[in-house]
């Protein structure tokens, strides 16, 4: 059936090519005029991934939402987040990880707001961003972005009773890139469908990326993505209170503090900035370049002290992150603009390892760079702040920094060149003015002076760890291990809990039967009857995660379950995450409990931590924090961690429990259990010393 779906669409693309620019160039010109007539708009979609793996099809699906009332009102929800603006009220909803929502004021108005907060954690398609963009400019930034080089417009089709203009385009996926075709409705010029296709026909062979890492052209055979509208009405009435945010059962309010909104104000002023020059302001602005050595690729070696004099554009990128290989043609632009101009040197910066030197090589030949680029030191890229990719840090002629720019964009080069034609003329940058001490205090304290807000709608900046609950965890030792970006790891975020103790008992499920095995002897300690609905399968056919805890009220069985509606068209079926339970029941037979987790909160394990010859702890694992629960699923404690951080629990050689932590840092927790009194005067942290030898955990 793939094969023959191919075909077909080739010969679509076939008889739809020719003068494939006029059409596209009349199609754009007109498309924007369709959003613009649309008074409100009321949305449902599903997002499915569908995937074989090993010849097992997985199918994921995320629900999404999108209402719109002109000029000021919206409710937009992602699979991560939501977002309520009527007016000049705002609410955002961070539902995926910290099940918290904020009450914001939207004091500049609908776009200026959506401007700040993520849209990918919205998961907004071109159509919607440029319903809620006013701007002429940033909407032809959006077409430019949707389009790419090589789309195309194909003949109109019916679909779903509706006639569509039908678009082939490339689009970013979570495999680099990824080809789609796209259906948008005829006269409303919004979105109906998107589907992953094949690779077009009408490119040219020999994809250097694709052929250099198989694993990856051959993930992307076998991911399907579709994005298909369930539901759609425009131009009828919508109600206010239908953009009034209720909160779930279980979410909690995030209070705006005055550190946040003394950020508010920085933030406010770096984005006026970031508008006027292209650049953005950060640590290092206003202060001398950190210089650098860089191998190049063609020989030689470039040194950032040696251009003393020119204003030096420096691009940190990668050849596995998308958005810096779509960088790579806005870079060459600009370096093409200035070839004749000996005052500016454009130089690319490769973060990759020196085995990936050959793929830095092909994608530098593929897009015909002819300015210099090599692999950089690490320590390099740790000087300049470098977290995001790409990063292009613009140096003045005097050595100093006068602002970066982060991401791609379409008008990257445009953007670029403003900034450096005005150094040229003698201008100062207001990206380059400096932090204060008070800014930059902020900035440690974990204000995100881009958003201004303690990561409400922003990602974490990288390195920063999470504050540990001094009442349970003390600080013993601390190593620094990785400065900047960790290396990227298969395993990152995988194993959040492991532990060095060696357990009391093993627990599997026969049956209707939990069958305990003695860790030490091998003999079956005990076999418990369970009540039918503890140990059901759920609708994929998958047992419930279950474990044996021994705690100061008793001896328990606590279980962990997800449950999905299931959906069947054809011959595929979507499963949709529909709840997601603690359950268990206290021995030697206590009545059977159930708590039903909060909406599009899941666990990713649970794990039972002995802390004393008679006691566990009763230990789960979110995207974000571990929870410590009693018995019953009662959570008694909290502690946010990055995901990137594994906890490994153990003993010390007096037998104290402990905890590791391991990610860009390496420290040691004497575990406090139960935690002091919340009154009570936490003690001094710890100095830092070197990790006592007796002490290191073993291998993972």
């Amino acid at each position: 059936m793939r094969k023959w779906a191919a075909i077909a669409l080739a010969g679509c693309v076939c008889a739809g090519a020719c003068a494939a620019d006029e059409a596209l160039d009349a199609w754009r010109a007109a498309y924007p005029a369709k959003l613009d007539a649309l008074r409100t708009v009321r949305e449902k979609a599903e997002f499915r991934m569908e995937m074989t793996i090993g010849g097992m099809k997985s199918v994921q699906v995320m629900e999404l939402e999108f209402l719109f009332r002109r000029p000021d009102a919206l409710v937009a929800k992602g699979p991560f987040a939501e977002l309520y603006v009527l007016g000049t009220n705002a609410t955002t909803y961070q539902k995926m990880m910290k099940n918290e929502y904020r009450r914001e004021t939207a004091a500049d108005g609908l776009f200026a707001f959506l401007a700040d907060f993520q849209a990918e954690m919205l998961m907004l398609q071109a159509d919607k961003k440029l319903l809620l963009q006013p701007d002429a400019d940033e909407r032809a930034e959006i077409l430019d972005e949707l389009l790419g080089e090589d789309a195309r417009r194909l003949p109109d089709e019916e679909y779903e009773g509706r006639t569509c203009e039908v678009l082939v385009a490339e689009m970013d996926s979570m495999f680099k890139t990824a080809w789609v075709k796209i259906w948008l409705d005829a006269d409303t010029g919004l979105l109906r469908r998107i589907e992953s296709v094949p690779r077009p026909d009408w490119l040219p062979a020999g994809d250097a990326a694709a052929e250099d890492e198989p694993e990856v052209a051959r993930a992307l055979r076998d991911v399907k993505i579709v994005l298909a509208v369930l539901e759609q009405r425009v131009n009828e009435p919508i109600a206010d209170d239908a953009f009034v945010f209720a909160p779930p059962e279980g979410a909690t309010e995030d209070v705006v503090t005055p550190e946040e909104e003394q950020a508010e104000e920085i933030a406010e002023t770096g984005r006026a900035i970031e508008k006027a020059s292209g650049l953005s302001r950060f640590e290092l602005s206003g202060q001398p370049a950190p210089d650098f050595e860089l191998p190049l690729l063609a020989g030689g070696t470039f040194k950032l002290s040696e251009q003393k004099g020119k204003v030096v554009v420096i691009d940190f990128w990668a050849t596995w992150c998308g958005p810096c290989v779509r960088a790579l043609p806005e870079m060459k632009k600009l370096a093409e603009a200035y070839a004749e101009n000996p005052d500016v040197v454009v130089v690319g910066f490769s973060t990759d390892d020196e085995k990936n030197r050959d793929k830095v090589e092909k994608l530098v030949a593929k897009n015909q760079l002819a300015y210099p680029i090599g692999l950089g030191p690490a320590e390099a890229k740790t000087a300049f702040k470098v977290s995001g990719i790409p990063c292009i840090v613009v140096v003045g002629k005097d050595g100093v920094v006068q602002g970066r720019r982060v991401g791609f964009s379409s008008k990257l080069e445009k953007d670029l060149k403003r900034a450096v034609d005005a150094l040229l003329a003698g201008e100062a940058l207001e990206s380059a003015t400096p932090y204060t001490a008070e800014e930059l205090k902020i900035l440690e304290d974990g204000v995100c002076p881009r958003c201004g807000k303690k990561h409400a709608a922003c990602p974490p900046r990288s390195g920063r760890a999470a504050k540990m609950d001094e009442r349970t965890f003390k600080l013993r030792w601390s190593r620094e291990v990785q400065t900047g970006d960790a290396p990227r790891s298969a395993r990152m975020g995988m194993d959040r809990i492991s532990t060095a103790i060696p357990p009391r008992t093993f627990l599997r499920l026969d049956g209707a039967k939990a069958v305990l095995v003695d860790a030490a002897s091998g003999e079956i300690a005990q076999t418990i009857d369970l009540p039918a609905d503890l140990c059901a399968t759920n609708e994929q056919g998958e047992i419930p995660e279950l474990v044996y805890v021994r705690t100061a009220s008793g001896d328990a069985l606590v279980g962990y379950q997800e449950y999905y509606a299931v959906t069947k068209k054809g011959t595929s079926t979507s499963y949709r995450n529909r709840k997601a339970e603690l359950f268990g029941m206290r021995l030697p037979a206590g009545e059977p409990w159930r708590k039903k987790l909060a909406e599009n909160e899941s666990l990713r394990g649970l794990y039972v931590v002995p802390v004393s010859a008679e006691e566990d702890l009763l230990v789960a694992a979110t995207w974000g924090e571990l929870r410590f629960l009693d018995a019953a699923g009662e959570t008694t404690l909290k502690q946010s961690l990055d995901y990137r951080t594994q906890a490994m629990f153990a003993l010390d050689a007096a037998g104290q429990p402990i905890l590791y932590l391991l990610g860009q840092k390496i420290e040691l927790y004497d575990l406090v259990w139960p935690p002091a009194p919340k009154n009570a005067e936490p003690e001094p942290p710890a100095a830092e010393e070197p990790p006592p030898a007796q002490a290191a955990p073993a291998g993972e």
